[in-house]
């Protein structure tokens, strides 16, 4: 019998293992993200955004008030984050996406403006 406990508590060990080693980091960010522009009005200051894994790619979702904006958008990783680049009725806007610890920070911006943005992992 004491044994069954003992494999039992090792079991129950390596699963919480496994569960901490999956946790949503800026090195490994798919999920939903909360997203705050410091500068942007009131009204459009929170937003939420999202990266999933589709076909062995990391792809970027934004989305307003709960609906997606626009399609996925393929990010490139580079030393500190990623970057992509999405084309609006504004013209084209980059993202740069940067680790900042568990959490990241970023740049929006075009041709006429730019906007700093930070973003934190959703609690499941």
């Amino acid at each position: 019998m004491k044994k069954r406990i003992i494999k039992g508590m090792l079991v129950a060990c390596m699963l919480l293992v496994g569960f901490i080693s999956m946790a949503q980091t800026s090195s490994n960010p798919v999920g939903k993200w909360d997203t705050y522009f410091p500068d942007a009005p009131p009204e459009y200051a929170n937003s939420v955004a999202e990266f999933v894994m589709q076909d062995g790619k990391l792809m970027y979702i934004a989305y307003w008030d709960g609906q997606p904006v626009g399609q996925p958008i393929e990010l490139v990783k580079n030393d500190n984050g990623y970057s992509c680049k999405m084309e609006t009725d504004f013209g084209t806007m980059t993202i740069t996406f940067i680790r900042d610890g568990d959490n990241m920070k970023g740049t929006l911006g075009s041709d006429q403006f730019s906007m700093n943005f930070t973003m934190t992992p959703q609690k499941k």
